[in-house]
C-alpha cells in the first residue's frame, strides 16, 4: 500500500526517548492555539493509553508558565462515556482544558459544565503520537477558522443541511433554531471549545428530522477505516434504522446493540471538515476535520444543543462530499461555494 493511500508519516505509537522531543512542537501549537497564558491552570485529562501526549502538552503548558494538572483514569470503553464526579469539578476549576484521551470526552458532563462556567478548552480524542508530529497540526487554523465562520455565518441562517457523496450518501436534516459549533482549533476566549489537531464545525439537527442514507468510506469511531469495506446507515425519522454492510458494519451493529438503550441510535450531528493538511485515515481527528470530509454523529447530542443524552457519540466519516443549505450549495469536496 502506497503512502497516498495511507499517509503515515511517524507511526502513531514510538517506543523510542525521542517522541516527546518530536511532539513538542506540535504540543506547543496546542498552547498558541488555545491562547494558553502564564499563571494559568491547565488541566489535562487522559487516560493510561495516551500519558505520553499528556505529558508532552503537561510540558509545553509548564513551558507558557502555566501550571499543569494531569488527571489519568484507565480508558472509558465509549465514545461519549461519563467521567467520574471529581474529574467534572476539576474541569469546572481549571482555566484551560485538554482532552487527549482514547474515547471522546466531548459529549461529557465535564465538557458541558466547563464551558458553561467560561472555561475553554478542546477534545483530543484517539489522538496519537504522530498527529503532534504531522498533517493536521500543521495547518493554519486562523484560515481553518475563516471558513468555519463563513460557512458557519450561512448555517445559522439555514432551516435545512443536505449532504451528498458519490458513492451514495444522501442525507438531511431540519436545524433551525439549532447552534453551530465551532470547532475550528482556536479556543483563546472564554467558553470557546475546539477540536484538535482536527477543525471542523457541526450542528445538531432537530430529533426526529433526519433521513436518508450515508455512506461511511473513511472510518467510524470505535470500528477502524473503512475505506476498503465500506459501511452504508440507513437513517429514518431522526434515528439509525439499518446499518449493511460486511466485518465494519457486523462491529458496529454489535456496538450500538451492547449499549442496550435506544438513544444510542440518535443520528446526533451534522460534522463538516475544515483542514486541509488533515491525513487520510491516519487519526480520527484528522478524518473528523479533513476538508472535503464530513462525519454523521450517532448517539448523544446533548454537548451540541440536542436533546439526546445517550450512552454514547460515535461519528463515522465520508469524504468528497457536497453540502446544501437550504437548497444552496455551500461547500463542494473542500471548495467553498459563498
Amino acid at each position: 500500500m502506497s503512502t497516498k493511500e495511507w499517509s503515515v508519516s511517524y507511526w502513531h505509537y514510538m517506543p523510542g526517548p525521542s517522541s516527546p522531543m518530536q511532539m513538542m512542537k506540535g504540543a506547543m501549537k496546542a498552547m498558541q492555539c488555545g491562547g494558553v497564558k502564564e499563571g494559568e491552570t491547565v488541566l489535562i485529562s487522559t487516560d493510561t493509553n495516551k500519558l505520553r501526549i499528556a505529558e508532552a502538552l503537561g510540558g509545553a503548558a509548564y513551558a507558557t508558565g502555566a501550571t499543569p494538572i494531569i488527571i489519568m483514569i484507565p480508558p472509558v470503553g465509549v465514545h461519549g462515556g461519563q467521567l467520574p464526579e471529581p474529574i467534572v469539578a476539576a474541569f469546572r476549576e481549571a482555566d484551560v482544558f485538554f482532552q487527549p484521551s482514547t474515547w471522546s470526552q466531548t459529549h461529557t458532563k465535564a465538557r458541558v459544565e466547563a464551558i458553561k462556567a467560561g472555561k475553554r478548552g478542546c477534545t483530543m480524542c484517539e489522538v496519537t503520537e504522530d498527529a503532534l508530529c504531522v498533517g493536521a497540526i500543521e495547518a493554519d487554523y486562523e484560515e481553518c477558522d475563516r471558513l468555519g465562520r463563513k460557512l458557519g455565518a450561512a448555517l445559522a441562517q439555514s432551516s435545512e443541511v443536505r449532504i451528498t457523496t458519490p458513492l451514495g450518501t444522501d442525507i438531511r436534516g431540519q436545524v433551525a433554531g439549532r447552534p453551530v459549533q465551532y470547532e475550528t482549533g482556536l479556543f483563546r476566549k472564554p467558553g470557546q471549545f475546539a477540536a484538535f489537531p482536527d477543525s471542523e464545525i457541526n450542528i445538531s439537527p432537530l430529533e426526529g428530522t433526519a433521513e436518508g442514507t450515508i455512506v461511511s468510506d473513511v472510518s467510524i469511531m470505535s470500528v477502524g477505516v473503512t475505506i476498503y469495506d465500506h459501511v452504508t446507515i440507513i437513517v429514518k425519522a431522526g434515528k439509525v434504522a439499518d446499518i449493511q454492510g460486511g466485518m465494519a458494519a457486523a462491529k458496529l451493529r454489535t456496538i450500538l446493540a451492547a449499549l442496550n438503550d435506544e438513544k444510542a441510535y440518535n443520528y446526533a450531528e451534522f460534522g463538516i471538515g475544515l483542514n486541509p493538511k488533515a491525513r487520510l485515515a491516519a487519526t480520527n481527528l484528522e478524518d473528523l476535520g479533513r476538508l472535503g470530509n464530513c462525519h454523521a454523529g450517532i448517539g448523544s447530542n446533548f454537548a451540541i444543543g440536542g436533546k439526546v443524552l445517550a450512552p454514547n457519540h460515535i461519528d463515522a466519516m465520508y469524504r468528497d462530499a457536497t453540502i446544501a443549505f437550504d437548497g444552496k450549495v455551500v461547500l463542494d469536496n473542500g471548495v467553498c461555494k459563498i
